[in-house]
């Protein structure tokens, strides 16, 4: 009974940002060349430093193959920083060796390139792992692939559609809540649902499950007032009307009697 996916989301495609200049004459690759940009940058106080570039042994670990790098360094001296001719490119080669070394995720890619396809595909394994062990009542192994696709999704790196991360892991939580409550975590369950409503307060399946947490923490008042909560967005949700009616029910019940 996973409830991952009440209706179609519709993937958001990033929208294409307007072109503020260039050209045929513009830089290799087609990148858009702004002049105003190129006035304030040649506005600028500069000089032209003259630098040699040198190739230098890297340190590598123990059995690691002997790495390579070049450095900028000073002409006369041959040094990345030199007081004699007043240069000092230690954050520059700090940076270039960084640029080289860093994971493709560290470095954000140009403006509107779609994000691999690899971590989506990823978060929709684990997820479709979970529901399979969901549907088998193994509950421990599917809050852990659920775990992971939650994990996958906050993980994206920041110049992502934070639409995207959102949703993934909304839904996960989602699962993951509804998981928690089988094996009786109503602690557990509440916090996923909660966090779930945060993320997408208009879902109505995250105001279920906190009403359902609610319910399993036998505060009742505050699971009606999740189910009214969520309500409000979909007046007609027959699942929030209809746990409405039971928990209205079991209120009245636990009403002194005359």
């Amino acid at each position: 009974m996973s409830h991952d996916h009440p209706h179609p989301h519709p993937h958001p495609h990033p929208q294409p940002q307007p072109q503020l200049g260039g050209g045929p004459s513009g830089p290799p690759g087609g990148l858009p060349v702004n002049p105003a940009l190129l006035t304030l940058l040649d506005s600028l106080p500069h000089e032209n430093v003259p630098f040699s570039l040198q190739t230098i042994q890297l340190p590598s670990p123990p059995n690691a193959p002997p790495q390579q790098g070049i450095v900028v360094t000073c002409t006369e001296h041959q040094n990345s920083s030199c007081e004699i001719c007043g240069v000092d490119f230690n954050a520059l080669n700090y940076m270039h060796q960084f640029l080289r070394s860093a994971p493709a995720e560290a470095i954000p890619p140009p403006p509107n390139v779609q994000p691999p396809p690899q971590r989506a595909e990823m978060i929709k394994q684990l997820k479709e792992q979970g529901n399979t062990a969901f549907k088998s009542q193994q509950f421990p192994a599917a809050i852990q692939a659920y775990s992971k696709s939650a994990d996958m999704a906050l993980s994206r790196p920041p110049w992502e559609l934070a639409a995207l991360s959102r949703d993934e892991t909304a839904i996960a939580l989602c699962n993951r809540s509804a998981a928690f409550a089988f094996v009786n975590a109503w602690a557990n369950a509440l916090a996923d649902a909660e966090a779930v409503v945060i993320l997408k307060r208009p879902w109505t399946k995250g105001h279920f499950r906190k009403a359902r947490a609610l319910v399993g923490l036998e505060r009742f008042e505050d699971a009606k007032q999740a189910l009214i909560d969520g309500l409000q967005y979909e007046p007609n949700d027959k699942e929030l009307n209809n746990f409405l009616k039971e928990i209205e029910e079991k209120l009245r019940q636990a009403e002194p009697q005359d």
